[in-house]
């Protein structure tokens, strides 16, 4: 009995690191899974627990740390050679720096370990999308729909498929299935928007809505729909558009392109002034930014302010030589002071 308490004991001492730990050394602690240091401390802890090296590798790949989570993955797998996704961690290390050979063989060591792994099969679909292998992609989401009906992200990427073999029905059958699937996909709703727009499809705006419910500070989406509306003609929308990207996108491509498209249609109206201080934002957003100099150039002349003009022309032609928009615009001012 006595012997039978004491190996009872040493189990309990080398139990693993989630179910137990000493009073003495690690009763107090609390593992976060997000901060570095909380890993190091456990892997001291337990060094030979292959889940813990699992996190900190997963730690590593979303900091960007591709050598150390290779590292770390490397070491779970030799701790434990059976558990299918370590390998699916290590072909992500693997894309990531375009070993993509690596990436495929590991993935297919995760189905050889577990054939209804769908996580591994859709990545190995993914890394065939990438190649262009678009045959053996199809094949691989086909596999993973099987076990998997229910599977808007297998889906998805066979719409993205179908769209580069040119397929449009499939396409859109296919993002329609995703849709379905899951409403919150918001990739779907944007893809539908895109190609709605293309086609100056007015059914677009409503997909871009769709996306905006989940994602209403997306500045991608609210750019796009704005750029919509201005396609559409309906001025009001896209300056209501541009106006709510800006209420919280103070920097960046779409602020940028939200000002000049409000400028373009203030100077429309004929509103020069006003369209000078969205054009000015522009600049001062992006100081190389040539087409928002020459439209400023444009409505300083308009507004008989011939220096002002002059200078944002010849900015223009600093940034782009033969500018034919700046040229036309000197050539204009010259004219002017000759008569």
């Amino acid at each position: 009995m006595r012997r039978y308490f004491l190996i009872l004991a040493v189990c309990l001492l080398n139990c693993l690191f989630f179910s137990c730990h000493s009073k003495k050394d690690k009763s107090d602690f609390v593992l976060d899974s997000n901060n570095l240091a909380s890993l190091n401390q456990a892997i001291q802890m337990d060094s030979l627990n292959p889940e813990l090296y699992y996190l900190r590798a997963n730690y590593y790949y979303n900091h960007k740390a591709m050598d150390s989570a290779g590292i770390d993955v490397l070491k779970s797998i030799e701790l434990k050679s059976s558990e299918p996704k370590y390998y699916v961690l290590l072909s992500d290390v693997n894309f990531a720096q375009r070993h993509t050979d690596d990436a495929e063989e590991n993935l297919l060591k995760a189905l050889d370990l577990d054939k209804n792994f769908n996580e591994a099969r859709l990545k190995l679909a993914e890394l065939y999308y990438f190649q262009k292998d678009y045959e053996r992609c199809t094949a691989a989401i086909d596999e993973a729909a099987k076990l998997q009906p229910h599977n808007p992200t297998a889906y998805l990427i066979k719409a993205f498929c179908y769209k580069e073999q040119a397929d449009t029905s499939n396409y859109l059958r296919m993002l329609y299935l995703v849709k379905d699937q899951n409403p919150q996909e918001i990739k779907a709703h944007l893809e539908l928007g895109y190609f709605c727009q293309k086609r100056l499809d007015p059914a677009g705006i409503e997909h871009y809505k769709n996306a905006l419910r989940i994602d209403p500070r997306n500045q991608e989406i609210n750019y796009n729909l704005g750029v919509f509306y201005r396609d559409l003609g309906d001025v009001e929308n896209a300056r209501a558009q541009f106006m709510n990207l800006l209420s919280f996108a103070k920097e960046g491509v779409y602020a940028v392109n939200a000002y000049y498209n409000l400028g373009y249609f203030l100077m429309q109206e004929k509103k020069f002034d006003e369209a000078v201080v969205d054009f000015s934002h522009a600049i001062a957003l992006n100081t190389k930014f040539v087409d928002a100099y020459a439209a400023r150039g444009e409505c300083y002349e308009y507004l008989g302010d011939v220096e002002k003009a002059r200078a944002d022309y010849e900015e223009c032609l600093t940034l782009v030589t033969n500018y034919q928009r700046a040229i036309d615009g000197l050539n204009a001012l010259d004219k002017k002071l000759k008569k």
